[in-house]
């Protein structure tokens, strides 16, 4: 049901192809909250996805997490010291690490004495620290952070990300922390992950061959003009029966070189296998000693062959990229993106269904305000049927001073083309409870055409930050679904059939629908 519009609503209204997004400009969205990275997260466990912003204010400031109380109305929420510490913090990851129905924070921290931090969630916005994850070390310094359960034992384990000499000293490598399942973490450190240092950014779990461990990539751009491949990571569980790790560095996209940021594995094509996109930020600086601006990358998987793409405006405009970040905004059965610009405006670009991407002129992404964009995160936050989106902003430093970027932005879709949609939330039993590794794979017939759609559940799929962890489908003029399987990470495969659109459910493994 569309919630109605509340008094805090101005009626900016953007449109494409009966798409229409209308700027939200809640009381609560007014002050300067200069943010690295953004997530959109129940929190509360009433249904909706409520915002998380980590903190980028210099000296100090304060994260802040902003309940959603439907009708576009959301309030600032003190939440103890997840919203008390004065920190900077970069990335942040949300995910129930101990599996009791509650979703749990972790704050990446390079500046402070303390490091990064762990949050227990005891409900109603009240959290507690978790001193036990990092035992062996009294600070883990990071830039951002991903959880995953890379040994499939049912417990979320995660990866801190650091950005060598971009922080200060001392110089780390990434971290591994494996979850012991009684709020402890053993921390392994003979892996390829956790050896060299590199300036690392953005760290993304996905099972990119589909085979049911989660495998790692990690952004590593310098930002100062040079490029080199990015580290990227196969889990060989499935291979060998144990949970290690593997360079990946015979294929096409991990021998180019990129200045990388974050890295998106996504079925574009609906042809089964998942295609990879990943950011550039600077490359090589233009002659007024500002960055020029990089190509992005992107890649079509043909049955295991990578294939780069190299025409088409997704592919063809320079730009200093952070964010990328994929859904089915228009519900026609094909992933759109959205890509993220620190040094010029966003991009909006449409899945024609064909292979190509068409940019869409006039999205409210190009909207003034939106000149330093680090964080953006999407979800149906109004359970509508369609995605929306928020942008976070720092502020952009000319000559020692503040220029603008420091406003965010809350855009409501109200797609008005009559397509059909589902979303799923899934609730792993055997598997972790925020069902992490999840492969969702829906057939339907759209316009004609018989088609399956994947979807890998993941926890931190676009820059510093999370996109609600629910798997939404566009459906175009299907009211049917024929079938949906579900491959949850312990091997149980659920399958259902002749399912309604138009609705939110909950898949539980191993029992029926909700």
């Amino acid at each position: 049901m569309r919630f109605l519009l509340s008094i805090f609503l101005v009626g900016c209204v953007y449109s494409l192809n009966a798409q229409q997004w209308v700027k939200v400009n809640s009381e609560a969205f007014s002050e300067n909250n200069n943010t690295n990275g953004v997530s959109f997260i129940d929190i509360d466990n009433d249904g909706d996805q409520d915002i998380f912003l980590s903190n980028a204010h210099t000296p100090f400031g304060f994260n802040t997490i902003y309940r959603n109380d439907g009708s576009d109305k959301f309030v600032k929420v003190d939440a103890g010291e997840v919203t008390g510490l004065q920190a900077i913090t970069f990335g942040h990851t949300w995910a129930d690490f101990d599996n009791d129905g509650l979703t749990d924070l972790f704050i990446a921290n390079a500046f402070s004495k303390m490091g990064s931090l762990l949050y227990k969630n005891l409900g109603n916005f009240k959290f507690r620290r978790i001193e036990s994850y990092n035992v062996g070390n009294n600070s883990v310094l990071a830039f951002d952070a991903a959880w995953a359960d890379y040994d499939n034992d049912g417990w979320l384990d995660l990866v801190t990300i650091h950005p060598a000499r971009f922080v200060g000293k001392p110089i780390n490598s990434n971290s591994l922390f494996k979850n012991n399942g009684d709020l402890t973490f053993a921390e392994i450190v003979s892996t390829p992950i956790t050896g060299p240092t590199a300036p690392y950014t953005n760290g993304t779990w996905s099972d990119y061959d589909l085979d049911g461990d989660m495998d790692l990539f990690i952004g590593s751009g310098p930002a100062n003009g040079t490029v080199a491949p990015d580290f990227l990571y196969q889990n060989q569980l499935k291979e060998t029966g144990k949970a290690t790790f593997t360079r990946i560095n015979k294929t096409s996209f991990s021998k180019d070189s990129m200045d990388g940021q974050t890295w998106n594995w996504i079925d574009y094509d609906n042809d089964g296998d998942l295609d990879v996109f990943m950011t550039n930020y600077s490359g090589t600086p233009n002659p007024q000693g500002t960055p020029g601006g990089m190509l992005n990358n992107f890649y079509r998987n043909d049955e295991g062959t990578f294939v780069r793409i190299t025409e088409g405006p997704l592919v063809e405009e320079l730009s200093v990229s952070l964010a990328n970040m994929w859904a089915d905004f228009d519900n026609d059965g094909y992933l759109d993106v959205i890509v993220g610009n620190s040094q010029s405006t966003n991009k909006h670009y449409r899945n024609k269904g064909d292979g190509t991407f068409e940019y869409v002129a006039n999205s409210p992404i190009e909207a003034p305000g939106a000149k330093n964009t680090w964080g953006m995160t999407n979800g149906d936050y109004d359970n509508d049927g369609d995605i929306d989106i928020y942008i976070s902003n720092k502020v952009s430093y000319v000559n020692g001073g503040p220029k603008g970027g420091d406003l965010n932005f809350l855009y409501r879709n109200d797609l008005n083309n009559g397509n059909n949609w589902v979303t799923i939330k899934c609730t792993g039993v055997k598997s972790n409870k925020s069902a992490i590794g999840t492969i969702v794979r829906l057939t339907a017939t759209l316009n004609g055409k018989t088609m399956t759609q994947t979807r890998v559940i993941g926890s931190h799929n676009t820059f510093l930050g999370d996109n609600d962890i629910r798997a939404h489908f566009g459906l175009a003029d299907s009211q049917t679904i024929s079938s949906i399987q579900i491959t949850w990470p312990s091997g149980q495969v659920d399958e259902y059939s002749n399912i309604k659109s138009n609705q939110i459910l909950e898949a539980v493994e191993g029992e029926s629908l909700k």
